[in-house]
């Protein structure tokens, strides 16, 4: 690490102190107004329990990578972390088993679609790995099943919202704190294939990369404008915008730059969602996502080659040659990871095929494709008009990544898991007349407070 480097990363570490303050007053109002419930701590420990192998690899022994006889860095973790990860599995399966066990005692229950038309791709691809000689139901598997399960009886809205908005911010102040207490820790080395961004790092925290903590940043930005409350969380906000670029991702860079102008343009709101927005927001909205959809859907297939894209255009013509195998139900959702252990591919491009839809197709087929569609449509369009800036906001910046990474996995669970789980928990909106009887989105049966609650002063004496 050169000194250029060394005053970058220092300025992360305070600027991630400086970010408790702000975190803190939005957790405390989230807290008065009723919005963390029993299912924000469902969406908030999915995202921590998930990470936990990661967070804690680096917190303890800091980044230290090997490679392997091809020159790549190998993936994996030491025993002990594994271990850790097992634990940590565990105990999310026995929470969301829990969770549902706890939601089904209420008497007037509702079971959400969103969750289970995510829940359907699963098992498809775990039912692929089972057709084609892969292990059926590995434990990770299970446990995303058992999260998705777990939020097809949440409450959806602003309570999943808060939950993901404080995994996320709890992140970038994890790995600031590294950045102080361990400074190249928090550090990947910059390669001729993998320039360094724009401020000469390639941050990833307390992750093992910095695609993952660029990912978590990006996707989580709506849940902290749409969870949070006040002021501060538009200051929350572009500070996550802001670390997106620190990444060195430059689809990262794009996507928080894109989702940050669409939160302006639109400026979505959960308590005056019951409100028709302007037309033009409408307008704006819906090509928009389609034409960022239509793009990430057709790249792999028509593509400039690997002069442009590098190893993207490799794997993906790969895969599209192994499309025709299983075209209906696809391969499986732990096939393209197990080419790497018999020689395939290198380690950098194991986790995914770098693209949503070829990754869907090349796990779940046809099949798999048509419910990820599916899914994707019901998520904008169940809100309708009204819901469509929220749904936008959401969505776009999955979209926008969706081109060059995977940002949602339905073969395993992962350290993004959690922002999936909140997308598919978004709000209805309620109708006119309900709406103006109804309180705020997240509240308690009480009327919301329109600002923190403060204590009142005491009680003069009586008689005084």
């Amino acid at each position: 690490m050169v000194s250029g480097q060394s005053g970058v990363v220092l300025g992360l570490g305070v600027l991630a102190l400086l970010s408790v303050g702000p975190l803190v007053v939005a957790l405390r109002r989230a807290r008065a107004h009723g919005d963390w419930d029993l299912s924000a701590s469902l969406v908030c420990a999915t995202g921590l329990l998930a990470s936990l192998p990661s967070v804690v690899y680096i917190l303890r022994g800091g980044r230290q990578e090997q490679v392997d006889a091809f020159g790549d860095v190998e993936i994996g973790f030491p025993g002990w972390v594994d271990r850790v990860g097992t634990l940590a599995n565990g105990l999310l399966l026995v929470v969301c088993v829990a969770f549902v066990a706890h939601r089904l005692l209420l008497r007037r229950l509702r079971v959400l679609l969103a969750p289970l038309l995510a829940c359907a791709l699963v098992v498809v691809l775990a039912l692929s790995d089972g057709l084609h000689g892969q292990p059926f139901l590995v434990p990770r598997q299970l446990v995303l099943i058992a999260v998705l399960c777990a939020a097809a009886v949440a409450r959806p809205g602003r309570p999943a919202f808060v939950g993901a908005a404080a995994a996320v911010l709890l992140f970038s102040v994890l790995s600031g704190a590294e950045a102080l207490l361990s400074p190249a820790a928090v550090l990947r080395p910059c390669r001729p294939d993998n320039p360094c961004g724009l401020l000469g790092i390639h941050y990833a925290g307390v992750f093992t990369n910095e695609n993952i903590l660029s990912l978590v940043l990006v996707l989580g930005m709506p849940f902290v404008w749409l969870g949070l409350r006040g002021g501060v969380r538009v200051l929350l906000v572009c500070y996550l915008a802001f670390l997106a670029v620190v990444t060195g991702s430059r689809l990262a860079g794009v996507a928080a730059l894109a989702t940050l102008a669409l939160l302006v343009l639109l400026r979505p709101r959960l308590d005056g969602a019951a409100t028709r927005p302007a037309a033009w927001r409408t307008l704006l909205a819906l090509p928009l996502l389609a034409a960022t959809a239509l793009v990430g859907l057709v790249l792999p297939f028509h593509h400039p080659g690997p002069a442009r894209l590098g190893d993207r255009a490799v794997i993906w013509d790969m895969a599209r040659a192994e499309l025709s195998r299983s075209p209906l139900t696809g391969l499986g959702g732990t096939a393209w990871s197990a080419k790497y252990p018999a020689g395939e591919i290198p380690a950098a491009v194991s986790p995914s095929l770098h693209n949503q839809w070829i990754d869907v197709l090349f796990a779940g087929g046809l099949l798999g494709l048509a419910l990820f569609v599916l899914l994707l449509l019901y998520l904008a369009l169940r809100g309708g008009v009204t819901g469509l800036p929220v749904a936008a906001c959401v969505l776009l910046p999955v979209l926008i990544c969706s081109v060059l990474e995977r940002p949602w996995s339905f073969g395993i669970s992962n350290s993004l898991t959690f922002l999936l789980v909140a997308a598919v928990l978004l709000p209805v909106p309620a109708p006119r007349a309900a709406a103006a009887m109804a309180p705020a989105s997240g509240a308690s049966r009480a009327a919301a407070p329109a600002r923190t609650p403060r204590p009142r002063p005491a009680a003069t004496a009586r008689g005084r």
